[in-house]
């Protein structure tokens, strides 16, 4: 009955073990890189039109360098991770509430202005910067486009779509990873208490890392192909990139291997059989 139960609570730590870094590969995946680096890029072109408009010096290799400084502005990343997460939790609930886009560009244009002064070699005066502003606002009621967009995919959205969208936020939640991370201590707890000698449960804790870590790196890549070819279908030019998932796969082999090292030595040096 023991072994039974060791081997489904190390099962349980397969799932665990593999869910929990998948998640939040997907979550980072979908709302920073697909999400979060579409939007930035509308966002940026539409700051860098209405920049052109109002400074007439602009050449076509100041707009490249601006749109450039602006895709690594780490505000700019932070703000569009933040809307990245907003869709998705959007496309699940009844009623969207308002996110100040015009407050969050606002901020952008003018923590920015000292970048742009510098590519272009001239001074921008505070009030050809609020120009720019009121004309993106004034001509784009953003918060009220961000609306219309949400109800019309809501509208429109399979409920197979809706499903999928629901289960995403639920599985991606705090609480979820939360639960997930202490249902493998309470396992890794109970193999302990049922495994001799005291230190055995580091058997089970390597088996289920290193079969956790083939199925975080084929679920990772395929994930990540995945993206990548909705991606290819926009016109957009960033990918997604496989690259951490592979290397938290590969530390989970390595921790793992490590783990049965470890036993070995235990076992020679107590003289316990394995």
């Amino acid at each position: 009955m023991k072994t039974f139960i060791r081997g489904l609570l190390t099962t349980v730590l397969v799932f665990t073990f593999t869910l929990i870094p998948v998640v939040m590969f997907a979550e980072k995946a979908v709302t920073e890189e697909l999400l979060g680096q579409y939007m930035k890029e509308e966002l940026v072109n539409n700051v860098v039109d209405n920049l052109e408009m109002n400074l007439d010096q602009l050449t076509t290799e100041d707009v490249e360098t601006i749109k450039q400084e602006l895709k690594n502005n780490e505000e700019i990343n932070q703000i569009m991770d933040k809307y990245g997460t907003h869709i998705i939790e959007d496309l699940s609930k009844e009623n969207i509430e308002d996110i100040n886009m015009e407050e969050d560009l606002e901020i952008i244009m003018k923590e920015n202005k000292d970048s742009i002064e510098k590519i272009t070699g001239e001074e921008l005066s505070d009030e050809q910067l609020d120009q720019a502003i009121t004309e993106i606002t004034e001509n784009n009621d953003l918060d009220s486009a961000y609306k219309e967009i949400i109800a019309e995919a809501k509208q429109t959205m399979p409920t197979e779509t809706k499903t999928m969208i629901d289960s995403y936020n639920t599985i991606t939640s705090n609480q979820f990873i939360i639960i997930a991370s202490i249902i493998s201590v309470v396992s890794i707890i109970i193999i302990a208490l049922l495994k001799k000698p005291y230190y055995k449960w580091i058997v089970n804790v390597g088996i289920a890392g290193i079969i956790s870590s083939l199925f975080i790196a084929l679920i990772g890549a395929c994930l990540a192909l995945f993206l990548n070819l909705v991606i290819e279908s926009t016109e957009v030019t960033f990918t997604v990139s496989m690259t951490p998932i592979l290397t938290t796969a590969a530390i989970m082999f390595v921790v793992s291997i490590i783990l049965f090292i470890i036993n070995n030595v235990l076992d020679k040096k107590t003289g316990a059989k394995a």
